[in-house]
C-alpha cells in the first residue's frame, strides 16, 4: 500500500477572474485557471493524501461551482481560514474543523500554519517552520517561514520535504530572531562583576 503524504497550499482563488491579472497568472480565463489548478493538484495529490489549504480557497465562484471544484480535488482537505473564505467556503465538507491557526508536527517538522505571515511565532528561535499564504509570493521566505501559496510554487501543492529544501538555501533569519541577535550585539559584553 502506498504511503500517504501531506501537502500544503494556499490562495487558489478558484473563480476569481481578477487574480489572473493581479498575479500575472498564465491563464486565458477563470475556467482555464480553475481547470488547470485542479489538474496540477490531482497530478500531485492522491485520494488518501492530506492537503492543508492555508486560506483563500475560492472567491467569485458560485457555491455550486466551489462545491464542484472541491469534489474534483484529490485528498482529504483541511482549511486554515483566509480573509476571502466566506460562509460558502467554510460550509464545504472539510476533513476537520476550519482553523485560524494550527500548531502541529507533520513528517517530523514542527509547524505553525496561518493564512497570514507572522513576524514572530512559538518556536521561531528553534526549528519551528511558519507556513502562510496571503502574500501571493510578495514576501521572500526566511530560513523558517515560507509562502505555500500557488503563486509561489508553480500552482501546485507542496510537501514538507520540498519546503525544507527551499528553506535550506535561505540565509535570512526570522525577523524576531534577527532583531534579538542585533539587540544583544548592541548591548555589548555583560559585566559579571557588576
Amino acid at each position: 500500500m502506498p504511503r500517504t503524504r501531506t501537502f500544503f497550499t494556499a490562495d487558489t482563488h478558484f473563480g476569481h477572474e481578477g487574480i489572473i491579472g493581479m498575479c500575472k497568472r498564465p491563464f486565458a480565463s477563470v475556467r482555464d485557471m480553475n481547470r488547470t489548478l485542479v489538474e496540477i493538484w490531482n497530478a500531485r495529490v492522491g485520494k488518501d493524501d492530506t492537503v492543508w489549504h492555508l486560506g483563500d480557497f475560492a472567491l467569485g465562484a458560485t457555491p455550486q461551482e466551489a462545491a464542484a471544484i472541491f469534489r474534483a480535488l484529490n485528498g482529504k482537505l483541511r482549511l486554515v481560514k483566509g480573509n476571502h473564505d466566506a460562509a460558502d467556503t467554510l460550509a464545504l465538507p472539510w476533513a476537520g474543523p476550519v482553523e485560524h491557526i494550527v500548531e502541529t508536527s507533520i513528517d517530523g517538522a514542527r509547524l505553525v500554519m496561518c493564512h497570514y505571515p507572522m513576524r514572530a511565532w512559538r518556536g521561531s528561535f528553534g526549528r519551528t517552520i511558519q507556513l502562510f499564504g496571503h502574500t501571493h509570493d510578495l514576501l521572500p521566505p526566511s530560513s523558517l517561514s515560507c509562502d505555500v501559496g500557488v503563486d509561489s510554487w508553480a500552482y501546485a501543492p507542496v510537501t514538507i520535504a520540498e519546503i525544507r529544501s527551499k528553506l535550506s538555501a535561505v540565509t535570512e533569519e526570522p525577523e524576531e530572531r534577527r532583531m534579538a541577535r542585533l539587540k544583544r550585539k548592541e548591548a555589548g559584553p555583560v559585566d559579571d562583576e557588576g
